[in-house]
């Protein structure tokens, strides 16, 4: 096993009174394997609106050896709210983030695995392919979505955000599974086509547009659509759920997703 970590240095991120995020989209275990610590050091990351080496933001180490990219371990440490897209792309190995990170962290990742220690920004795992993605805080809007202008969004993989998530999560979801331990805010599931959402807290509005895939609510629905219809009671895992089909409100040809509510 490989590990590398990137340790953010104190101010590294300060502009003046700004504070400016940085892109460490170069910085996955499939895009690192093969390089030495030097090469490492010198990759380019964008901070801003210019590159800078790696070095000048974080403290590089770099220790143990990978015969491929899955034996390959990079560790993000510091405060961490401003570096963004952590582990955009990735296909492979693990990272994990001690604190809380910023926006699109597992971005379009197609396998591996993310931990996160703490909270992700927005659009966290959107447009995700493959891999898992643990959020061990909240997650904020646009989870597991896709970006403005696309029509898909997650197709695969697995994510479990163990405290709230917000608005809009899954959105265009076409596969994949999404876990959320807390409650999500409105919304959870626009226009979903496939895949699976278990919302064990509360939900507001989930569902809507939806013509595919399943939404389990384990606690309220607040607001529920109007335009889904009741069809039975189910037991899953002994409990009880309401069983509804929609959303109608596209049409009854293409109103094939299920949302489940426990009674």
């Amino acid at each position: 096993m490989r590990q590398i970590v990137f340790k953010l240095r104190d101010g590294a991120l300060r502009s003046g009174a700004a504070e400016v995020p940085v892109d460490v989209s170069p910085l996955t275990p499939d895009k690192l394997f093969g390089e030495g610590e030097d090469e490492i050091k010198s990759t380019k990351v964008w901070w801003g609106n210019r590159q800078e080496n790696v070095e000048r933001i974080f403290e590089v180490s770099v220790s143990g050896d990978a015969s491929s990219a899955e034996e390959v371990k990079v560790v993000f440490e510091g405060e961490l709210r401003k570096v963004k897209r952590i582990g955009y792309e990735m296909s492979a190995g693990e990272i994990v983030a001690e604190g809380s990170v910023g926006m699109h962290c597992g971005a379009r990742m197609r396998g591996g695995r993310i931990t996160v220690n703490g909270s992700a920004d927005c659009w966290a795992g959107c447009e995700m392919h493959g891999g898992t993605l643990i959020i061990e805080g909240d997650a904020g809007d646009n989870l597991c979505a896709c970006y403005r202008g696309e029509t898909t969004g997650m197709t695969g993989g697995t994510v479990v955000v163990k405290g709230n998530a917000g608005e809009c999560i899954a959105q265009y979801m076409a596969g994949g599974e999404i876990t959320v331990r807390g409650n999500a805010d409105m919304l959870a599931g626009l226009d979903m086509k496939g895949g699976k959402i278990v919302i064990e807290g509360d939900a507001v509005m989930p569902g809507a547009n939806m013509s595919g895939g399943e939404i389990i609510v384990k606690g309220k629905v607040i607001d529920m659509m109007p335009s889904f219809k009741y069809e039975e009671t189910v037991t899953i895992d002994g409990e009880e759920y309401k069983k509804y089909r929609g959303d109608f409100a596209i049409g009854e040809k293409k109103a094939k997703g299920t949302l489940l509510i426990r009674s």
